[in-house]
């Protein structure tokens, strides 16, 4: 590999497609590109970092390599790795397989029509109880729980707790959801159509602090003709003093993006409404923790099990296990790595792969089985040739003048045979998401991979903060789960929220921290919330803290990325890097506008 600067690509290169389709203006897209690259060379940057702060056996991780940093591998070998977009944790949970009767909600495992019903609708009934996976509501009784210990193995008679992740297509969490549209608008009557969606949330916040006025358009021409720019707004949470109101992000002076808006939220469709499925909203479903995920899974474990990727992920903690996603990709990626760098290949990103047609029986006269989808983002292989496509958003329904409707196909079940299809899970289960590595033959002379015993917490001793996400306090207050890094212009200030994990449990205002690496910025911290909310890319929520800050960036300030880290009141005054790094990833200093 030969050194230089590596521009990272929109994933399917759909940014060039997008500022094609609403005639936008070339100042617009180069500034689109370039802050895009940033951001997937700040989370990369994030990632090859790791977590030393709160972890041990996190870092370094020396064999994900940075294309920015080494140059493109002119001799790597792309490894495709696939998983099947259906909710895996549905089924282990509330499957046959399962236990769940143990938890004193339901009266025993459900049955496929009605995990399907579960996935699709958000509702099942169980013993005349009516459960749900996600409810807005922070009192609701009939949450659905699961066992709170799953590792070793899961725990069916240990304590439970609610379902996560949370939100309204939260449960749909393997980097694919789709919305579905019923006849009539009934849910559970009919389907007419479906959107399945693999397409990241960053890629959106990205663009519409570029120009909100595109991302409208797109929805317009990709969601719904009904979507209004004010209607993809964020706005403050009930009960807060400003609850309705939209939230302004001080660093683009307009209000904030908001990725579960009326028109991407839930599994619902009600065209000319609300509903659909643009892009993902899943809190796991972003591309910084694809990213995270990769890199962690090239440390090489001790562990005797590092082979079965359940255990494996128990082990490293990279993602969520039970889920078809997370352990396939951490063992696929760590299998690589034993013997090869590696690196998500460009453009980086999650891709449908087309529907399996063996698996479809269709009535006696019907259109070819390519007529019943159609590719609305994104990249379709036109051969077939590599057998990978990068599809980014896909729609599936019976073409007009077919003369049936969808239950009249049926799917292939390998347990249970044909069944007619009445579920957008059932189609699911036909899919693969893919996402593609990058390995490449370490120089000669490089030392193996050592193996690391199982991630634990550090001592108490030598726990650090771990700075996870820095963002305007606005967005904060109004719950933006932007993972994007903050761009912090010269010769201004400005007031952030800093959220970390595991700060010490004596911090106070008063004897907190904060420091940053560029000698042009400064912070002075007015607020310490010693119970923050949760992240992007988190599974579960809480276990956070805020430091909320007066930020000054001077007019000379070296522009370019912010590194910062958060003191525990007993570390000392200034300790090296090595006693205490700081963390990449979550800022960069931009010139004045």
């Amino acid at each position: 590999m030969s050194g230089g600067s590596y521009i990272f690509n929109t994933p399917a290169g759909q940014g060039l497609k997008d500022f094609d389709k609403v005639q936008a203006k070339p100042a617009l897209l180069n500034a689109f590109l370039q802050d895009w690259n940033d951001n997937v060379a700040q989370w990369t940057a994030a990632s090859v970092i790791g977590d030393p702060w709160s972890n041990q056996n996190d870092a370094p991780r020396a064999w994900y390599f940075n294309p920015q940093k080494t140059g493109w591998p002119a001799d790597g070998q792309t490894v495709p790795i696939t998983w099947t977009p259906f909710p895996n944790r549905l089924s282990t949970f509330f499957g046959p397989t399962g236990q769940i009767e143990k938890g004193g909600q339901l009266q025993g495992p459900l049955k496929d029509a009605q995990i399907y019903q579960l996935a699709d609708l958000n509702t099942v009934t169980s013993g005349n109880k009516q459960f749900v996976l996600y409810s807005p509501d922070p009192k609701a009784t009939n949450v659905l729980k699961v066992p709170a210990t799953k590792c070793p193995g899961i725990k069916w008679d240990g304590d439970y707790i609610g379902f996560s992740p949370v939100g309204p297509r939260g449960w749909l969490d393997e980097y694919c959801e789709w919305s579905i549209t019923w006849a009539n608008n009934v849910p559970g009557s009919e389907m007419e159509s479906i959107t399945f969606t693999c397409e990241n949330p960053a890629y959106w916040l990205t663009l519409w602090n570029v120009s909100p006025d595109i991302v409208t358009q797109l929805y317009q021409l990709y969601c719904d003709p009904a979507v209004k720019v004010e209607d993809l707004y964020l706005t403050y949470p009930d009960g807060s003093a400003n609850a309705g109101q939209p939230v302004i992000d001080p660093t683009t002076g307009r209000p904030a993006y908001n990725p579960t808006n009326k028109w991407n939220s839930g599994t619902l469709k009600l065209p000319g409404v609300s509903g659909g499925a643009m892009h993902l909203t899943s809190p796991p479903n972003t591309l910084s923790a694809e990213i995270y995920l990769a890199a962690a899974s090239t440390i090489q474990r001790t562990s005797a099990n590092s082979t079965n990727p359940q255990a494996l992920i128990c082990c490293a903690q990279y993602g969520q296990n039970f889920r078809n996603s997370d352990p396939h990709i951490g063992a696929m990626g760590n299998a690589a790595a034993e013997s090869s760098l590696v690196t998500l290949a460009d453009p980086v990103g999650l891709y449908i792969q087309r529907p399996n047609a063996s698996l479809f029986k269709l009535p006696p006269n019907s259109p070819p089985f390519e007529k019943f989808w159609t590719v609305k983002r994104g990249v379709l292989d036109p051969n077939n040739a590599s057998g990978m496509d990068s599809i980014l958003q896909m729609t599936f329904a019976v073409p007009p003048g077919a003369g049936f409707s969808m239950k009249d196909i049926q799917v292939i079940d390998p347990l249970q045979g044909a069944q007619p299809l009445l579920s957008a899970g059932q189609i699911a289960k036909t899919m693969q998401i893919a996402l593609r590595v990058v390995a490449q033959t370490p120089p000669k002379g490089t030392p193996a991979n050592p193996r690391m015993a199982c991630v634990r917490p550090q001592p108490a001793a030598s726990l650090q903060p771990w700075p996870a996400q820095l963002l305007p306090s606005s967005l904060f207050y109004g719950t933006s789960p932007t993972d994007l890094p903050s761009r912090l212009a010269a010769g201004t200030q400005v007031e952030l929220a800093l959220i970390v994990q595991g700060a010490s449990d004596d911090t106070t205002t008063a004897n907190a921290r904060i420091q940053f690496d560029n000698p042009g910025v400064s912070a002075t911290v007015t607020e310490y919330i010693p119970n923050a909310s949760a992240i992007p890319g988190l599974t579960n929520s809480g276990g956070t803290q805020a430091f909320i800050l007066q930020v000054s960036i001077a007019a000379n300030a070296q522009t370019g990325p912010l590194s910062v880290r958060a003191l525990n009141p007993g570390e000392a005054p200034n300790p090296s890097v090595s006693e205490h790094p700081y963390a990449s990833g979550l800022a960069l200093v931009v010139a004045a506008t």
